[in-house]
């Protein structure tokens, strides 16, 4: 059995003729973005500690509903770990959610650990593709700015655990509900493009 395949063209005209319909929902959608983004902005303490503990929530029943579906099929390959598995990954989530400034702090210390590994990573990709594109510039950059980032979450270490998190997830709140409306508004006043037979 085959599964159909869709050509970029088809996807793409979905995409546009979706969004011009849906402009409404889609603009709504991004002003309330921008305005929570502008309140963990200004508030970016509460802001790390609400997305620490929604993070929390979210494993805790995650590993829930995980460790209840293993129940059911204790003759599964791998049953005893992955069982292992779920229930630590609830206990985590609850601890996350119970205590959400700690989360707080354990997930910008996992945040600058990401900007870390990602800078390094962004510096062996720009060595490598250096031969192939001109533009190997660009990825040296981002792997230049991920350190900066890592460094002054460190450097202030740790006064920043409490205000970096809620910080980063305003800041990309804004910038999404920015993108949404600019697009649904783009949308809305775009001509309607025939699709190809």
């Amino acid at each position: 059995m085959t599964s159909p395949s869709i050509n970029k063209e088809d996807f793409d005209s979905a995409m546009r003729c979706s969004l011009k319909e849906h402009w409404r929902l889609f603009t709504v959608q991004g002003v309330l973005l921008v305005i929570l983004g502008m309140i963990a902005v200004a508030a970016p303490q509460w802001a790390a500690v609400f997305t620490s503990a929604f993070i929390g929530w979210f494993l805790c029943f995650s590993g829930i509903f995980r460790t209840f579906s293993l129940i059911r099929s204790t003759r599964a390959p791998g049953y005893w770990p992955s069982l292992l598995l779920a229930i630590l990954t609830a206990i985590v989530g609850f601890i996350m959610a119970w205590y959400p400034l700690d989360g707080a702090v354990t997930l910008t210390m996992l945040l600058t650990a990401y900007f870390i590994v990602h800078g390094i990573g962004s510096f062996i990709l720009a060595f490598s593709v250096k031969g192939e594109t001109g533009r190997w510039v660009l990825l040296l950059i981002s792997g230049l700015i991920d350190f900066l980032l890592a460094g002054l979450v460190i450097a202030k270490w740790p006064s920043t655990a409490l205000w970096v998190l809620g910080l980063f997830v305003g800041i990309n709140m804004l910038l999404t509900g920015f993108a949404f409306i600019f697009a649904a508004l783009g949308a809305r006043s775009a001509e309607p493009s025939g699709r190809r037979p």
